[in-house]
Order: structure tokens, then sequence, then C-alpha cells
């Protein structure tokens, strides 16, 4: 197959000229755009309307963004922030896994003043949430588009005992679809109070491409598993750590509970034994980790399931070299491209460092440290009125490179 000549020509160098079209087969076409920094492949898009076309066709989109997570280059991370007061915005920023300075990509508006929160990043897609107006919103930093799903159908309660989401975003390998399953806790009839024990749960899944959210009926783990918050993708697999709230349950440990999006079945897998009595999921280079989610003292345990079959667990430990100072407490973000393991320490208001924020990467076969410096963040729109004022809010999320369109959903 042939692609048809093109009705524009590509321009020679500083000179202005426009060369003479060349036909080229269209495996070839795929092979070159395929391989070429996502910047430049947005850039094609304006030689004719074939090459648009196929640039934007999803399978084109999958191609590039397998080959991207081979490329150094095109992985990168994205720092959102918030300003201090006003949180009326988001700032997206995307700097190289090297550190230097940051470039800013956009703006996101949350029209209203109020809390948000980022959720896993995956595949290079962001997911997260406004809570006023009550919003789910999907991001592309490669594409810059950004798009709000639908409002759920699931009735919602106005006490605080609702406000906090309960949904979780991933990649379903078997059919290359993006999905957002939400969790709905639902009250028994006579409860009235925000504190009051839930009875049972709702479920439904949006499929990036639809227009609607579907309810779904399956059996859950236990009907009384407080699961839905922090749900880690790994592998087409949604995780959540949760633990049995009857005193008469037999279940009286920490426990994972499973969601596959290809079957949409529960599971129940067992955490393995810790110091952490409430351990935080992560990804870990497409394995599963739990770890504390802000530990007080290095080194930090750490625990990554090697087995999925056998459900089997290794234990690593975090050690900072010597010379090494580190904040009070860090945040563990997952693993880079690299197979680092990403360290980001949130600021504080007594936080005196220059940058505010550490971003370190640990190598746990070197078991080595590094620290990047980041330059170019509006950090004083972040601290607000004066050094010590009200904090904003900061995100640091791993990407690669990923075509996939959100415009039309």
């Amino acid at each position: 197959m042939r692609l048809k000549k093109c009705t524009r020509g590509i321009s020679s160098g500083n000179t202005g000229e426009m060369v003479n079209d060349v036909n080229l087969p269209h495996e070839i076409v795929i092979d070159i755009l395929t391989r070429l920094p996502a910047k430049v492949v947005g850039q094609c898009k304006c030689i004719c309307k074939h090459w648009r076309a196929l640039i934007e066709d999803p399978t084109f989109a999958e191609l590039h963004h397998n080959r991207a997570k081979c490329r150094p280059d095109s992985c990168y991370l994205v720092i959102s922030l918030s300003p201090a007061i006003t949180f009326d915005k988001i700032d997206f920023f995307s700097v190289g896994y090297e550190g230097g300075s940051a470039q800013h990509l956009f703006t996101f508006p949350t029209q209203e003043k109020g809390w948000y929160h980022i959720k896993q990043s995956v595949n290079g897609l962001i997911c997260g949430y406004l809570i006023k107006p009550r919003t789910i919103f999907i991001v592309n930093p490669t594409t810059k588009e950004v798009v709000n799903l639908p409002q759920s159908s699931m009735p919602r309660g106005d006490s605080l005992f609702f406000t906090h989401p309960r949904f979780s975003f991933g990649f379903d390998p078997s059919t290359k679809q993006y999905k957002v399953f939400n969790v709905s806790p639902n009250l028994h009839p006579s409860a009235n109070t925000e504190f009051a024990e839930y009875s049972y749960y709702q479920y439904e899944i949006f499929t990036l491409g639809t227009h609607s959210w579907r309810t779904i009926d399956v059996v859950p783990p236990s009907p009384h598993f407080p699961f839905g918050f922090g749900g880690i993708c790994v592998n087409g697999v949604i995780y959540w750590r949760s633990t049995s709230t009857k005193p008469s349950s037999t279940i009286d440990k920490e426990v994972i509970v499973a969601f596959d999006l290809k079957d949409e079945r529960f599971r129940v897998i067992p955490l393995p034994d810790g110091p952490s009595a409430k351990p935080c999921l992560r990804e870990l280079g497409s394995h599963l980790a739990a770890c504390e989610d802000f530990p007080e003292d290095v080194p930090e345990e750490l625990w990554i399931l090697e087995d999925y079959e056998n459900w089997v667990w290794i234990k690593v430990v975090i050690t900072p070299p010597r010379n090494f100072v580190f904040a009070d407490y860090f945040h563990m973000n997952g693993a880079i491209q690299t197979g680092e393991i990403l360290l980001h320490s949130p600021p504080t208001v007594l936080c005196f460092s220059p940058s505010l924020f550490d971003i370190c990467y640990y190598d746990r076969k070197k078991s080595s440290m590094r620290r990047i410096d980041i330059t170019g963040l509006p950090l004083s729109e972040f601290m607000g009125p004066g050094r010590h004022g009200q904090l904003g809010k900061i995100r640091v999320s791993d990407c690669v490179e990923n075509l996939f369109s959100l415009r039309g959903i």
C-alpha cells in the first residue's frame, strides 16, 4: 500500500523553498514517524491530510508509545503545581529525568477554589479529580489535552463520607483501552450520620472513547472491605489496600483487593508481613510494591510482588548513603523508566531548601542515591504571601510520550 501524493511539500532548511513531493510506502512512513519525538510528529500533521489521519489513528499512537518507552528522550517528569491561597488553577510543567529548567506545558483552570487530587499516571496519561465542581479529568501532557469526564450517574450524598473520590485509572492491555473504575459506597437507608458504616457498594466503568458510564454487577470481595482509595493499576489489574471492618470477621490483617479490567472480577490476595500496618501501594517497573506512605526514618522497608502466580513478595531496603542528607520524610512515587525509584520530599512550611522540595532517585541494584535540581517553577506562587505562608500543592508524576488523543471523549 502506498500513500497518496501529498498536496504540500516539505520545507527545505531556511531557504523557504519547497522540495518535490515524494511517495513513500505506507510501512516506511509509519516506521519513520514512530521513531520521532512526539513534538516532531505533531508538527508532521501539517504536511498533508493523509499524514494527519495516520498520526491521529489510535493504532499509530500505540506503536509510537511502545517505541517511546525505549527512548530515553521520550521519558520525563510532569510536575503539577497549584498556587497557595487561591487553588484556582493547576499548572503543568515538564522536566527531563536529569533535571534542569522546567518547561510550562499548559494551565488547567479549576473554575472554583477547592481541593483536587492527581491520581496515578498510566502510559503517560494522568487522571485527576476536582472536589468543586465534582469532576474527574484526564490529562495528556504530550498532546497538551485535557478532558472532563461525564458526571457519574450514581447517587452521591452531601456528607463528608462521600466527598473523597473512590475511583482508579487503568489500562486494559487485552483491549488496548483506558478505563476509569468508580467505587460508590452506599449507606443503609436508616443511617443518617456521616460516620455511619456503609452497607454495600455500586460499581461503574468509564472507557475512554465512549460517552457514558457503564454500571457493572459484580460480586464484591466482601461486604465489609473499605476499599476504593488509592488504587494502583499494574498490568491491567487495579489493586487497593484493604482490611475488614467487622470485629467478628475471620480476616484480621491487611489484604489487597484486586480488580481485573479484562474479566471485571474481584479477588483478594495477602500482603507480606512488614513493619507498616497500613502500607501504600505503588508501581515499580510493572511490579506491585507496598511501602509506607510517609516514612519518618530511613532506611525504608519496601515489598515487591515478584511472583503473581504464587503471591511471592521480596523485601527491599532503601538505604541512602551516609553522606546523603534527606528531608524529615519522603514520598515514593513509583519508578522511572531507568528502573530507579522516584522519591519526592513534599514541601513544608518549615522548609528552608531553595527549591522547597526534593526529587531523588534510588538505584536498588547499586544501593545508590542521587538528587536532581529543577529550576523555572513559580514557587513564589506556591508559597503564597510570605516565606512561611500557606502552601500550595505539588505532585510529581513519571510520564512517557503518548499521542493518544483525548478529543471527542
